[in-house]
């Protein structure tokens, strides 16, 4: 049976609960749109919680002349710094943003949004979303920042811009290279262990010398399907238009995982990892604060993770992020970063009124052009910005290791249009794997199964 798409499933579920607790799920009257303001959709985040924040609605508030606008952040790690920037902005602008939090997936959190008729009127989201949410979305294609980068890594549509890029980002092995250092005796370069057999003996080096366990491996079904397992969809020529061409050959049936040689190979390296996990005794116990602290304390060496990691900084600067080894090294596996505007930013134009609309454009302008913008992007949350005009550099370690990779254009593409529930349907099945429920021919079956199953 073919899944429905997944913001229609979404969109569906969310008027059904709407309905069942008395409430109206249809469109609302240009009316309900002026008083919106004072509505309060109540929705949970994570555990049950209310979104943090999340106390009005997203229409424009107008009070003695000034507009208030709501923003979602979706990165759990930015919470403190995007609620001190709205401090900033307000003193700077006299524009309130009224910051909101939620952990849950980005998706089903705006689908249930729009169905009671209150989104936000900024929503940090997932390049997918963008393509699922895009008839609600404010089109972008005017603004100044296209010509500085957005037209590069904004998401567009039918030759319009609907999302601005809020950052670059990467993915790969993260590596804290003092630990490394204090139990190989010599400095660590990356480069001197970019295949399976070079890592390997080194892993094997650290286990011998003390650090038993030197790798720690995120449960998280997210980290496990879009960032790990999302490497072969990656690194097929290093084009969209490859990236493209393998996943429709998933969907049709002709490519069969087994016989694939980078999935074999990115399988091979995910093992080479789990044999020296911290957690390897029960691997979907530690969640991602345990594995952050193994890291930061220097009880592990290496973390598959990205750059967007930044509280380890007080335990040491001496961290970097490489790629993952693989017996495959071909189209540059081996040697280069995969990099990519992951988050972005996009505007309502459902539901925002006319002065809503523009204090959004406004803020977007003030990240690109205002210094205080830089600063809240590179120094408060050590951001690769996306735009060429900003020559700010990075401080942070890891995205610093990043920058470099991106500025000598050793990247991979980031492919990023995958379905909503990517995360969770193959992030399942990736746990599986990695728990010892099912093998890897059972694995790759099941990862078909799932390709094959889309509309």
């Amino acid at each position: 049976m073919k899944r429905k798409s997944y913001l229609g499933m979404a969109l569906v579920m969310a008027a059904a609960l709407l309905a069942g607790c008395g409430n109206s799920s249809g469109a609302e009257t240009e009316s309900a749109k002026e008083e919106s303001a004072e509505a309060n959709a109540g929705d949970t985040s994570d555990g049950g919680e209310e979104a943090a924040g999340d106390e009005e609605g997203s229409a424009a508030e107008i009070e003695g002349g000034e507009v208030a606008i709501t923003l979602l952040n979706t990165k759990s790690e930015l919470v403190e710094q995007f609620e001190e920037m709205a401090k900033t902005y307000k003193e700077q602008t006299g524009v309130t943003i009224e910051v909101a939090f939620t952990s849950d997936v980005v998706g089903t959190h705006l689908a249930e949004r729009y169905a009671s008729g209150n989104p936000y009127t900024i929503m940090m989201v997932d390049r997918p979303d963008v393509y699922d949410f895009q008839e609600y979305l404010l089109d972008l294609s005017g603004e100044d920042w296209i010509k500085d980068g957005g037209d590069v890594y904004g998401v567009s549509i039918d030759g319009k811009v609907y999302s601005f890029p809020m950052l670059i980002e990467s993915v790969g092995l993260l590596y804290n290279a003092q630990a490394i250092e204090d139990v190989i005796g010599k400095e660590f370069v990356w480069e001197e262990y970019n295949t399976p057999e070079k890592f390997q003996a080194l892993l094997d080096e650290l286990a011998a010398g003390g650090m038993e366990k030197p790798v720690a491996i995120n449960k998280e079904d997210w980290s496990l399907a879009n960032h790990f397992f999302g490497q072969l969809y990656n690194q097929q020529g290093n084009s969209a238009e490859g990236s493209q061409a393998f996943v429709d050959s998933l969907k049709s049936g002709e490519t069969k995982l087994m016989e694939n040689e980078r999935f074999n190979s990115l399988m091979d390296s995910f093992d080479m990892l789990a044999k020296y996990n911290i957690n390897g005794a029960d691997p979907l116990a530690a969640d991602y604060d345990m594995n952050n602290a193994y890291f930061a304390e220097g009880d592990v060496a290496f973390w598959y993770n990205g750059s967007w990691v930044t509280e380890v900084y007080d335990k040491t600067d001496k961290i970097g992020i490489m790629p993952l080894p693989q017996k495959d090294g071909s189209d540059g596996a081996n040697d280069c970063l995969i990099s990519g505007a992951s988050k972005t930013l996009v505007v309502d134009q459902k539901y925002a009124t006319p002065e809503q609309q523009q204090a959004a454009k406004d803020f977007l302008n003030w990240l690109v052009y205002d210094e205080a913008g830089w600063s809240f992007m590179v120094d408060d949350c050590s951001i690769i910005p996306a735009f060429a005009n900003i020559d700010k550099k990075v401080s942070a370690p890891i995205s610093v290791s990043a920058q470099e990779f991106i500025r000598k254009n050793a990247t991979e593409f980031w492919y990023q249009t995958i379905p909503g529930d990517h995360g969770t349907q193959v992030g399942a099945m990736m746990q599986k794997y990695f728990s010892g429920n099912i093998d890897r021919a059972e694995l790759a079956g099941e990862i078909e199964g799932y390709w094959q199953g889309l509309e």
